[in-house]
């Protein structure tokens, strides 16, 4: 995905040196850069993760409710309510992976999209951005437990 930013030559960009991966696995990827930042200190150890680009989807119902899965989360240890979501797959556009999610989650398929915005996660450890979509239900096209174990 390619990212669109404004940036001259004051945007503070740090300078990497050197940079190495410590773990490469499909849901974790992990690598340590050795960084000198504008003011000329050098930084040794930058831990950077990096994951795919991820959606989420503000559903909405006609009578203004807010569709939600319920799902257990083992690094939280709980199960908990969330925004339908998930990762874009490799060659997906956002929308598609929002619309896509959104259906194998819950059912729900047909309806007005539109992108709400575009965020990080958590810009100062993570290389990824999540694309937040809102979708306005028209109509449902099958039952689905929204529940995942």
């Amino acid at each position: 995905m390619e990212r669109k930013e404004k940036s001259g030559k004051d945007d503070g960009k740090w300078e990497i040196l050197d940079s190495k991966y410590l773990i490469r696995r499909p849901w974790l990827t992990a690598r340590v850069d050795k960084v000198k930042l504008p003011t000329g200190v050098i930084n040794d150890e930058y831990y950077v993760l990096e994951y795919p680009d991820w959606v989420n989807t503000i559903a909405i119902t006609p009578q203004g409710e807010f569709v939600m899965v319920r799902q257990y989360r083992q690094a939280l240890g709980e199960t908990r309510f969330e925004l339908c979501g998930g990762v874009c797959e490799k060659g997906e556009t956002p929308l598609k992976a929002a619309q896509r999610e959104l259906l194998e989650e819950t059912g729900y398929g047909k309806g007005t999209w539109s992108l709400y915005m575009t965020i990080s996660a958590n810009a100062s450890a993570m290389n990824n951005l999540t694309y937040c979509f809102r979708f306005i239900r028209q109509m449902r096209s099958f039952y689905h437990a929204a529940i995942e174990f």
